[in-house]
């Protein structure tokens, strides 16, 4: 009799979990974002000696998931005490948005840029939602930047995304 109960007891959960709004049309695929031929559009010093900034850029996008598109940015940059544009490292606190015709998606990544090894940018990323054909987006993956020459190198996104 005991068994019995569990067994119905554990089938119960079982439907419950498999009838979840948060499992239910969930799909995790490959994504590949790229931001090129970026434009500051502003920035703006946060305290008296220029160390601290917030910079907005934007870019045109291309993915995988969403053809071409459009790419703005929002970046805290910490220039580690020096006046902008400071040295040859900064902190950066970073929430990007992808455009696409099919929706968005939202992006943050918190790193420390430093021209090493030809790369600017080489750190993770998250992805913190999204809209339209996007909507509820999460995941993430490795962002990375060869270091700046004119033109800037374009910004790449390579992870994982489930929505």
């Amino acid at each position: 009799m005991r068994r019995i109960a569990v067994s119905a007891a554990l089938s119960a959960m079982l439907s419950l979990l498999a009838a979840s709004p948060a499992l239910a049309g969930t799909t995790t695929r490959k994504i590949h974002l790229a931001a090129a031929s970026m434009s500051l559009t502003s920035f703006t010093c946060l305290n008296d000696t220029c160390s601290l900034g917030e910079a907005t850029f934007v870019a045109n996008a291309q993915s995988n998931l969403g053809g071409q598109g459009s790419f703005s940015a929002t970046l805290i940059l910490d220039f580690l005490g020096q006046p902008a544009p400071g040295g040859n490292c900064n902190i950066v606190d970073e929430n990007d948005v992808f455009t696409f015709a099919n929706g968005t998606i939202r992006i943050h990544s918190h790193h420390r840029d430093c021209a090493t090894n030809g790369h600017r940018i080489d750190t993770t990323f998250h992805v913190t939602g999204g809209n339209g054909g996007f909507q509820g987006a999460t995941g993430g993956g490795r962002e990375f930047s060869a270091v700046n020459h004119s033109p800037v190198s374009p910004i790449i996104f390579n992870g994982t995304i489930t929505f």
